[in-house]
């Protein structure tokens, strides 16, 4: 039997592991109902008992627009209340509003550089002594894959400005928008060193520019402003030893092979509303490894066990064996009931063993 850091790198290295790698993305509202369900307290415990191959950590930011001494919320500081909402301060300085309690959907409210001029602006930097802390859990996870995670780029970078004023500069003041990525992008290769000097296995990269049945922007915009700062990035975690994992809900099938050329190894969530999990593997699966792909938008709340079951079992068989983390698309919600929690990692150990007549799956 593999490790399961073994497992996932011969995943994303496209060789046949012993059984599928899994992964687990789970909101705090159901991950308490789960803990509950099964009697189990601790995290740790509970990623054990279901199998997971995968632990994450990132590295702090400092500086920015903290608020020293403030009350944490989901995303920032809670600086407010609007009637019945908070609103919230995110490092980076753009505000949002919740409604509490139990809410875990959100608006937002402001954006700095409509306030103050990008050389007046603020930039957070990553907290470097966090580093230790990183280098801990790889020596407590020594067995298991470890993921980093670096800020955004592209969702930071329009939160900064309001999604509609970055649309425009993209094509008025690129100077504005080569600025903004500029610092950003210097946050996230700083992140990836270090990440990659800790010893992490994986470095994620979150950046959606897909929505449900198009792209958020066009793949000349993609590649004009962003494909380069995603070079620049593969080429830090790959001279780090590490592995390259994008991130981005939606469709994004047009710029699949610009991240590739990018040095991505690792493709997430592949969401299976957007795009046909086995037709990605068919394109690209001798050159990504797939994460993700199981539905959280309609199997995992609204189908029964059995369409859990059937459905992790088509993943298996037509994105298996090699190149296939298995795991929800996204953060399972609030509505994802417990069984099919639990049916989703039974159902992907009782299939996922290999080497397997995968024919007969």
């Amino acid at each position: 039997m593999l490790s399961p850091r073994e497992r996932c790198l011969r995943a994303v290295e496209l060789e046949v592991p012993d059984r599928v790698p899994l992964t687990l993305r789970i909101r705090r509202e159901p991950l308490a109902r789960l803990k509950a369900a099964l009697g189990i307290e601790d995290s740790e415990r509970l990623h054990r008992f279901l199998g997971i191959d995968v632990r994450s950590t990132g590295l702090a930011l400092r500086g920015g627009y903290t608020v020293e001494g403030g009350r944490h919320g989901e995303q920032g500081w809670i600086v407010g209340r609007e009637g019945e909402y908070e609103v919230e301060r995110n490092i980076f300085g753009y505000e949002t509003i919740w409604r509490r309690p139990g809410t875990y959907t959100y608006t937002f409210r402001s954006y700095p550089l409509q306030k103050v001029s990008l050389d007046e602006y603020v930039w957070p930097e990553v907290d470097e002594g966090d580093a230790s802390r990183v280098v801990g859990l790889r020596r407590r996870y020594e067995d298991y894959c470890l993921c980093g995670s670096v800020t955004h780029m592209w969702e930071v970078a329009w939160k900064l400005t309001g999604f509609s004023q970055f649309m425009v500069a993209m094509y008025r003041d690129p100077a504005l928008v080569n600025g903004v990525l500029d610092g950003l992008n210097r946050i996230r290769l700083r992140q990836a060193k270090i990440l990659g000097e800790a010893g992490v296995d994986v470095i994620y990269d979150g950046d959606d520019v897909g929505t449900q049945t198009s792209m958020m922007l066009s793949p000349e915009l993609f590649r004009r402003y962003l494909k380069p700062r995603y070079l620049e990035l593969g080429r830090e975690i790959h001279r780090r030893g590490a592995h390259f994992f994008f991130h981005s809900d939606g469709y994004i099938e047009p710029v699949i092979p610009d991240l590739i050329e990018a040095g991505v190894d690792i493709l997430n969530p592949v969401q299976p509303e957007c795009m046909d999990p086995a037709r990605i593997k068919g394109l690209y699966g001798d050159r990504l490894c797939l994460d993700g792909t199981i539905s959280i938008q309609r199997t995992m709340p609204f189908g029964t066990p059995r369409d859990v079951a059937q459905e992790v079992r088509e993943r298996i068989r037509t994105v298996g064996p090699a190149g296939l983390i298995l795991g929800p698309s996204h953060s399972m919600q609030p509505d994802v009931p417990v069984e099919n929690i639990l049916t989703l990692y039974e159902a992907a150990k009782k299939y996922g063993k290999f080497p397997a007549e995968t024919g007969n799956l």
